[in-house]
């Protein structure tokens, strides 16, 4: 379980802080919270190699190869990237644990994944295919459970939930999980890359599939809200505006947000609460999905 934090006020209304930026993995983050279920998926079909993708300073792809380590599987990271000697952040502890790294074009990274679960299954081995950002079922299912723990921590009614929204498989599984958990909670996912229309349809995808398999009430599909007025003009990219949200969020509260992801959901957070003139009754919650690492590289 995640610490929940209440953080300063801004504009007068309440903000917690649900604190998975200390999630029990090295690094933190949301893709550690999945990784525990995406692996033992892995785990009870019998896989012992795990083959997966991400840029060169993916959370997804950190998180992947250290759970990896500690269950003794074999994992191979495709980098979508061209080599680099700045061997730093995520990258550095990809190296430092040894896994398998592959570079690629971002255009051939099915064709590369393919052929490592080839590989791997001619050497003997059976292997397991993850998504980049572990965009799946399981995924998505690790944030709605995610909920439940929150509501076991307290009974604090939240008007409003903003998270880091990439892949989608994380707003998708905040999102039913507030719809089944709590009473009238608008869950905002702010792009750290993608545009509104591709963004709220990949969100829709993994609702879907979440309704589907876990069967929760079909109406969970309705409400999506993705903004991508925040994301700079996609993914890594950065402005001096969320440079500035990320010095006085860590001056102000202590809280150490990154350019990729979190800043980004911090000045949206910030812009909408000012928009809507919340009052200081009104209990926002910010989801820290993480992302110490990318600050340090």
């Amino acid at each position: 379980m995640t610490p929940l934090y209440k953080a300063t006020t801004i504009n007068k209304c309440n903000i917690f802080i649900k604190r998975d930026d200390l999630y029990p993995i090295s690094g933190g983050g949301n893709k550690g919270r999945k990784l525990n279920y995406i692996l033992k998926d892995c785990l009870n079909k019998k896989c012992n190699a795990v083959v997966t993708c991400g840029g060169i300073q993916s959370n997804h792809a950190r998180a992947t190869a250290i759970r990896c380590r500690e269950l003794g599987l074999e994992c191979t990271i495709i980098i979508h990237s061209t080599p680099t000697n700045k061997n730093s952040g995520n990258l550095r502890i990809l190296e430092l644990l040894g896994v398998r790294i592959v570079y690629c074009e971002l255009q051939n990274i099915s064709q590369v994944m393919d052929a490592e679960m080839e590989r791997y299954t001619l050497l003997g081995y059976t292997p397991f295919y993850i998504w980049g950002g572990g965009h799946c079922y399981e995924g998505s299912l690790a944030y709605f459970d995610a909920v439940a723990e929150l509501k076991k921590q307290t009974s604090i009614q939240f008007d409003s939930v903003f998270v880091a929204s990439g892949t989608g498989a994380t707003q998708a599984g905040l999102h039913c999980g507030f719809k089944h958990f709590y009473d009238n909670t608008s869950v905002y996912g702010i792009s750290v890359a993608r545009d509104k229309i591709r963004g709220t349809e990949e969100v829709k995808k993994s609702v879907d599939e979440l309704i589907s398999i876990s069967k929760l009430n079909p109406f969970y599909i309705n409400d999506i809200i993705f903004d991508d007025n925040y994301n700079c003009g996609g993914y890594e990219k950065t402005t001096p505006e969320i440079l500035e949200t990320l010095h006085n969020t860590a001056k102000n509260t202590g809280i150490i947000l990154d350019p990729t992801y979190t800043a980004k959901a911090w000045l949206g957070m910030e812009k909408i609460i000012e928009i809507k003139n919340y009052s200081k009754e009104t209990n926002v919650l910010f989801w820290h999905t993480g992302g110490l690492l990318n600050l340090m590289a």
